[in-house]
């Protein structure tokens, strides 16, 4: 696989329970979620390397997601704390990165046929925030 793009957002998306406001014409991005997406999309956009070559369009990809969490663990596990991993669920995520990957870089979500997803502890690594890397899938093996 060649190696297309990567980057860090120094940003965590908000939670799932604040990304939308429901309304009776359906869910609507709440304030905070466009908050986010337009700051990690300047993120992004300062990132980009311009001698490097575009995304392509139509062409497979492989997305590697690692979420740097300001903590992974419960304070008070065993005795206060039920579990010993935080309950912040980073698939619901994914698709977040997605979009705004998406967006920036001028290609659609079903180019990515591979997602890794890994959740970090942020303090051992001294960062909270997401790393992307966008591979280029070489060899497909589908059958079509």
């Amino acid at each position: 696989m060649e190696m297309a793009t990567a980057g860090f957002v120094g940003l965590l998306p908000p939670s799932v329970n604040e990304m939308y406001v429901y309304t009776t014409r359906g869910p609507r991005p709440s304030a905070k979620m466009k908050k986010f997406k337009s700051a990690a999309s300047s993120e992004i956009l300062k990132q980009l390397d311009f001698n490097q070559e575009p995304l392509l369009k139509d062409v497979a990809y492989k997305l590697h997601l690692d979420f740097y969490m300001p903590s992974l663990f419960n304070k008070g596990y065993p005795k206060k704390a039920k579990t010993k991993y935080k309950r912040r669920d980073v698939t619901n995520l994914v698709k977040v990165f997605e979009d705004l990957i998406c967006d920036v870089y001028g290609i659609d979500d079903s180019q990515f046929l591979e997602v890794t997803l890994k959740k970090r502890h942020g303090p051992k690594y001294d960062k909270v925030g997401v790393t992307y890397r966008i591979e280029q899938i070489e060899d497909l093996n589908i059958d079509q």
